[in-house]
Parts: structure tokens; C-alpha cells; sequence
């Protein structure tokens, strides 16, 4: 089963590693496993192996460092090293009795893996180029390291008071800026009056429900860093949902208490963190404008490019070394660390592109590292006129993993429309939780069950017209099996080719020329291998209330609702089955004597529920262990928080019938007038029934989160406002819109027949719930 995380958090979150060392992993329960990731030590997909993920604070690996990672990824991680888009390194495939083995020995190359997994203070990231580059007013990794440190050294704490996870960005360029807008806290370098500083933003991550974060300051200066990271963790930890994960991200915190409410929550707890004593800041120089002339008269062979960058060093370069996919063998990693100490300052710089930068090459070396990276067969950025691919590891190794994110990136490496056009940014998740950023990719790819040209099969949606210059993210515009990949994203490319003004970027074009045109287009290129929009049965809201209905309600036998499914006999108790009614697919279970139906297709993945394992009332997705309460379809634990529709069920002597919820007659239509709202009992259910432009919707009339009658609120199109909190709900699907609310309310089907409206308020019968 699924860990318990908040009991786990209250119980303090200890691991014996003397233990795991000796007897290997079988003993650990799913809340000790919960705790390993405290320690950066996280379950693979695969038995007794597990992703130990190491801490770069700042993303600044010195050489040494470097070479003994490179030791251990061959002695206990095969060969293989994986940079992230944080700025860490992960080794993987480590067996579960070295796990204690290879801490000790990262500890002892000074290296730390604490909270760099789990719902902790995750690595915080700075600018690779802070305090060389032409855009960067200061050197922002003394702060960063400095709240990196401040934080970690409370972690035995924090660890188990925060809700979520925390994600942390410090650096000043257009890039950076970026950057700000996707994590919880963003530190953006900025110098105001001579003296160095941040614009500070709050609140920003991506994953299933993206939220670009708010502006909390114009500007903190350097010796506040600290303590206004400190404001937004004491925040998090005062109003995050720490009870219930799937909404525990400080993003949840900016829709409950709004845009100007975080704002003044955040300067409450800034003022108290100032008043508390804070190292003073070291020392760093702020920066004179570039003399660009000076700097750009001292050329490199072949130039400048994307991978031969200036500094403001007249004669120095960095050396940006192409990583495709972040996945490098352990003698690469010690030749770049050789490099390093050869040719520029004796560090790696993991950027946040999961390449790795070399500073401050004297221009006159850049030919030689050049070659010596190419007789190994690495390029500098831009070089090798392959494609710009992020991936994060996918289902390959990852217990979260849909699909394997490397794999179709690797499909697009020699894509000849990528080649052309190498500054193409394309970022491939293996699952919605969007490790690898899709929602910000020139194209992203996000992994998922898709149905497309009829089957069911593992592929990717894909997103266009991310333009974070503009708050824009990409939208789903369409879904492809994983071996057409390829196929789609040349055909986007080739679109973009002949539509773009001048120097457009793709998500520039695309939301200038439409999503849907985009989508037609790929739609007239690959026919049946293509489906346009999102998948209807995991991300479509309904459209319109009658939509809804027909979705969660299917045509009932004449002779009335339920319809016989089984008999008794047919499933033991503690087993469950598939069953077909009404041309679709059902989960039917037995749970000591009591029957439950719960649609088949799991909303995480599309596996088969009726495969899944039953333990009480709780049923586990065969496929990455999503579990559903059977009685209400709730998500108790896993990867998704998304529920499941379920279906009344009764028994007759040794008859098992089901029906999708039997509709209740409780009002005409000349009773409610456009744009109406009013309290109706459907079968003993109170619920809210609203009229929207001639379209009935029905919702539960109690607010979820004060309450209220839901019945006497304020209707406004589609969204319907309680009267107390102004908590704001999607009549056709109980979506939370906007206010306090974090969980969603239930909206039923409705039809209207002859004059009467008809609603279905059968206990099960949901439409929406808690999205994760």
C-alpha cells in the first residue's frame, strides 16, 4: 500500500540504515520508505534498487567532487549519471544493502543527499552564469548556498512540519526570470540605488495544476535574502494543507488565501523573520555595466555561439557541453572534470538545462576543448545539430513513470526538423508531474495512457505556445502514440517553418495562429495516428451539462435503472472482476458480502481497475499502485489524486445488478429562469440546480469548504459562488475556481425530458473531485 505521509511526518520520519544496510529493503513499511526520500533516497520501479539523488546547491560541482561521483556511479550505479533540471545529480540502479554505503561515502566527499527528495526543501537552484555574465548584476550563489545551508540545518524539523515540497531559483537574467515564475520562491538579482538585491516572486510550480507564481516584493535587498526565504517557509508551513499532499504545494496556499492575501501573509512573517539575527551576507561586487566592445573585439576561433558564450572578462568564454537528455557514463564525467581544472575555473557548472558549463576558458583553449570533447563524442551546444531534448527518467526506472521520457527523446535526437533549428526547445515528462517542465517547452511532452486511431497505448500529450516572456504556459493541443513521436513534432516544426514573422518563437506563433490550427494541421498530416485535445476520460471537463450526463450516466434498461451484471457466486469476496454494461467497461468488487462498482479504466494510467488488487475498500491500480476507495471512487493514495466514477449497486437473492444512478425528477423547466440558482431534493439529496442560458447543471448544495447553501449563492455563467467564503465552483463538472475551497464539490447529470428536469444524485455518482 501507498505510504500515509502526514503519520509518517508525525512519527519523525527515522530510518534504520544500519538495518537496510544488513537485511536489504523487504522489512520496510511504505511510511519508512516515505522517510528514505528525506534522505534523497528514493524507490525505483524495479525491486531492491533505489535513485539516490545528491544535492548541488547552486548547481557548482567542483572537479574532485566530480570524479568521485563518476567513481561511485561505476562501482555501485551502472556507469550512469543523470543531471537534472535542478541542478542535482542522481545515481540509480543502487542496490538497497549499499545504500548506506554510498551516503557514508558522498558524505565523505563533502556531498549531501538530505531533503533533496520527499515533501522537503528541495535543491535551490542559482544561475550558472551569476557574476560573469553580461546579464547578471552580481553574483547571486553566495546567497543561494547561504539559504541552501540556513534551511537544511533546520531539515530534521522542517522535514516533518512542511506540507509540500519547496522549490527555490536566485539569478538575474531574462532566463532567471523565467525561472522565478515556476518556483515557490523566486529571487530575481536586481541593483536598486547602487545597492544589490532581489525582486522577489512566491508561490509558482507546474505539475497537473500549473501556477505561475505572484510578485511578493520590487525588492529585498541581499542581507534579507534569508530571512525572506524564512517568511515564505513559515507561510507554507502556517496555511499549506498538510493532511492532504495531492493539495499541499504552496500554489494551493495562493488560491485559498489570493493574490493580495499571500502578499500580506508573506510580510507579516518577513517582518518576524527580520527581527531575528541573520548571518550577514557575504561580500560580493556589483557589477559596472560590460564594456561590450572590449569584450566582444577578442573573438574565438569559429566565433561566438550558443555554445561559446562571452564573459565580462575580455578574453574568457563559457563552454556550454551538450547533454542530451542529462545522461552521461562516469569516464565523461571525470574528462569534464579533467577539462575543468585544465581549462577553466576546476568546477562543473550543472545548468538548469541538465547540460554542464565550463567557465572562464581562456578563448584561445576553446579549440582544443573542442576536440577533445568531440573525439569523445560530446558537442558543445548547438554543434552537433541535434535536437534541444530535457527528459526527466520516465517509467523506466521511476515508480511515477508513465512512459520512458528517454526513449522518445532519444527519437528525436536526428530529427531533421529539430536539427534546423537547434534553439527549439522540446521537454518530455514520463508522467503529468512534469519533472522535465512540458508546460514550458517550445513543445513539451507530458507521458500518459492515450487513445488514438481507435487504441489504447502508451504516448504523450503535447503542448503548445508556452511564452513565460508574456506568463503564458503550453496547452494541450493534442495526444500521439510514443512511436509517432516524431512524426508529430516535425510536423509542428514544419508548420511553424513557413507561418513564423520574422524572429517568432513557436509559442509566440502558435498563439498568434491558434492551437486549433496547429492541430489541424498535425490532424491532416498524420490521419489516425493523431487525436486532437486532451484525453476526454483523464483531462476533458465536461463541455456542457448534457455532455456530463451522458458521460457519467449510460442509457438504463427500459424495465428500470439496475441492470444484472453478475451473480454472487461469480465474485469471492476480497476479488474483483470486469463487467460489461451499457457498451462500457466496469470494475465490480466484493468486499466481505458487500458489492461495489467503480469504472474500469484507471484515471492515473488507463490499466484495468478489475486487475487491480483489493484490500479492504481500497482498490490498487495493477499498473503504478493508484488506489481508490470503492465506495466512493475517492484517490486514497499513489501518483493521482483524481477520482474514479462509481455506480449504484444492489443484490437480489444471488443477483448482482448495477446502474449508473437513476434519474430523479425535481423541477420543471419553467420553474428556474436563466441564470437562476435554487435548492431541489433529489431522492432525498439536497442539491443545487442552476440555469444557465436554457442549460440545467446540478451541484452539491453544500459548500465544501464553509458549508453553506451552495443553493443561495451568486450565479455568474458558469460559476456559481457560496454565499459566506466566495469560494467559486464549476457548476458543470464542481471544478474549485477560485477562493478559499480546496476540494472540489460533486456536480450529478442532469437531462430534461418533456418539460421535467431530471437529476441523478445516486450516492457515487461524481463528475468531478480533488485533482491532484
Amino acid at each position: 500500500m501507498p505510504p500515509d505521509i502526514p503519520a509518517a511526518k508525525r512519527a519523525g520520519l527515522s530510518v534504520d540504515l544500519a538495518r537496510l544496510a544488513t537485511e536489504g529493503d523487504s522489512w520496510l513499511s511504505p511510511e519508512e520508505r516515505y522517510a528514505l526520500k528525506t534522505y534523497g533516497v528514493c524507490t525505483q520501479e524495479q525491486d531492491h534498487v533505489f535513485m539516490v539523488r545528491i544535492r548541488v546547491p547552486g548547481g557548482v560541482l567542483p572537479a574532485d567532487q566530480a570524479r568521485g561521483l563518476a567513481r561511485l556511479a561505476r562501482s555501485y550505479g551502472h556507469d550512469w549519471l543523470h543531471l537534472t533540471t535542478r541542478q542535482n545529480v542522481e545515481l540509480h540502479w543502487v542496490e538497497d544493502r549499499k545504500v548506506p554505503e554510498v551516503l557514508d561515502k558522498l558524505a565523505k566527499l563533502g556531498l549531501s543527499t538530505r531533503s533533496a527528495c520527499g515533501h522537503t526543501m528541495r535543491n535551490v537552484m542559482s544561475s550558472e552564469e551569476a557574476g560573469a555574465s553580461l546579464d547578471e548584476p552580481f553574483d547571486c550563489l553566495p546567497d543561494a548556498r547561504a539559504v541552501s545551508d540556513a534551511i537544511l540545518a533546520r531539515s530534521a524539523t522542517l522535514n516533518c512540519e512542511l506540507p509540500s515540497r519547496v522549490n527555490l531559483a536566485f539569478g538575474g537574467s531574462p532566463r532567471c526570470r523565467h525561472d522565478a515564475l515556476l518556483n515557490d520562491g523566486g529571487f530575481v538579482s536586481v541593483v536598486r540605488d547602487g545597492e544589490a538585491g532581489y525582486e522577489l516572486w512566491g508561490g509558482g510550480s507546474l505539475g497537473k495544476a500549473p501556477h505561475l507564481a505572484v510578485k511578493l516584493a520590487d525588492f529585498v535587498p541581499r542581507a534579507d535574502a534569508l530571512a525572506a526565504a524564512e517568511a515564505l517557509i513559515d507561510v507554507f508551513v502556517a496555511h499549506g494543507n498538510f493532511d492532504a499532499p495531492a493539495k499541499g504545494r504552496l500554489k494551493y496556499v495562493v488560491d485559498e488565501l489570493g493574490d493580495d492575501g499571500f502578499r500580506t501573509a508573506w510580510e507579516e512573517a518577513f517582518a518576524e523573520a527580520r527581527a531575528r539575527p541573520h548571518p550577514e551576507p557575504v561580500p560580493v561586487e556589483v557589477l559596472a555595466d560590460a564594456d561590450r566592445v572590449e569584450i566582444l573585439k577578442v573573438v574565438p576561433p569559429r566565433g561566438w555561439s550558443a555554445g561559446v558564450r562571452p564573459q565580462r572578462d575580455a578574453g574568457r568564454a563559457y563552454l556550454t557541453v551538450e547533454v542530451p537528455m542529462g545522461d552521461l557514463a562516469g569516464a565523461d564525467f571525470e574528462l569534464l572534470a579533467d577539462m575543468s581544472d585544465r581549462h577553466c575555473d576546476g568546477a562543473l557548472n550543472l545548468s538548469r538545462d541538465q547540460n554542464v558549463v565550463l567557465r572562464s576558458v581562456p578563448v584561445g583553449d576553446v579549440v582544443r576543448v573542442r576536440q577533445v570533447l568531440v573525439d569523445r563524442r560530446l558537442n558543445l551546444l548547438g554543434e552537433a545539430h541535434v535536437a534541444s531534448v530535457r527528459a526527466c527518467t520516465g517509467s523506466a526506472v521511476c515508480a511515477l513513470g508513465i512512459t520512458t521520457a528517454p526513449a522518445a527523446g532519444v527519437s528525436l535526437l536526428q530529427s531533421a526538423a529539430l536539427g534546423r533549428n537547434s534553439s527549439l526547445r522540446v521537454h518530455v515528462s514520463g508522467c503529468p508531474n512534469s519533472c522535465a517542465q512540458h508546460q514550458v517547452g517550445d513543445i513539451g511532452l507530458s507521458g500518459s495512457k492515450v487513445k488514438v486511431g481507435g487504441k489504447a497505448r502508451d504516448g504523450y500529450h503535447v503542448y503548445l505556445g508556452a511564452d513565460l516572456d508574456q506568463q503564458r504556459l503550453g496547452e494541450v493541443v493534442g495526444r500521439v502514440a510514443a512511436e509517432d513521436v516524431p512524426t508529430a513534432v516535425d510536423a509542428v516544426v514544419g508548420a511553424w517553418e513557413s507561418l513564423r514573422h520574422g524572429s517568432e518563437t513557436l509559442g509566440q506563433a502558435v498563439n498568434r495562429i491558434g492551437h486549433d490550427a496547429f492541430a489541424a494541421h498535425v490532424e491532416a498530416m498524420m490521419a489516425d495516428r493523431w487525436a486532437t485535445g486532451p484525453e476526454p476520460s483523464t483531462e476533458a471537463a465536461p463541455t456542457a451539462p448534457t455532455l456530463a450526463a451522458e458521460a457519467a450516466v449510460p442509457p438504463s434498461d427500459p424495465a428500470g435503472p439496475f441492470v444484472e451484471v453478475a451473480r454472487v457466486a461469480d465474485v469471492p469476496p476480497g476479488t474483483a472482476t470486469t463487467i460489461e454494461i451499457d457498451q462500457q467497461t466496469l470494475a465490480l468488487v466484493n468486499v466481505d458480502g458487500a458489492f461495489c462498482a467503480i469504472q474500469d479504466t484507471c484515471p492515473h494510467a488507463g490499466a484495468s481497475l478489475g486487475e487491480g488488487k483489493l484490500d479492504g475498500w481500497g482498490l490498487q491500480c495493477p499498473l503504478h499502485d493508484a488506489t481508490f476507495d470503492v465506495r466512493s471512487g475517492e484517490a486514497l493514495s499513489g501518483p493521482t489524486r483524481e477520482p474514479a466514477r462509481t455506480y449504484a449497486v444492489e443484490v437480489e437473492g444471488d443477483v448482482v445488478k448495477v446502474a449508473a444512478g437513476s434519474f430523479v425528477e425535481v423541477a420543471r423547466e419553467s420553474d428556474l429562469a436563466p441564470g437562476q440558482v435554487t435548492i431541489v431534493d433529489a431522492g432525498g439529496k439536497a442539491v443545487a440546480l442552476a440555469n444557465v442560458g436554457g442549460a440545467f447543471c446540478a451541484i452539491q448544495d453544500t459548500c465544501p469548504h464553509a458549508g453553506a447553501s451552495l443553493g443561495e449563492g451568486k450565479l455568474d455563467g458558469w460559476a456559481l459562488q457560496c454565499p459566506l467564503h466566495d469560494a467559486t465552483f464549476d457548476i458543470r463538472s464542481g471544478e474549485v475556481l477560485g477562493g478559499p475551497a480546496l476540494t472540489d464539490a460533486i456536480a450529478y447529470p442532469v437531462k430534461v425530458e418533456d418539460g421535467a428536469v431530471k437529476v441523478a444524485a445516486a450516492e457515487g455518482v461524481v463528475l468531478a473531485g480533488i485533482d491532484g
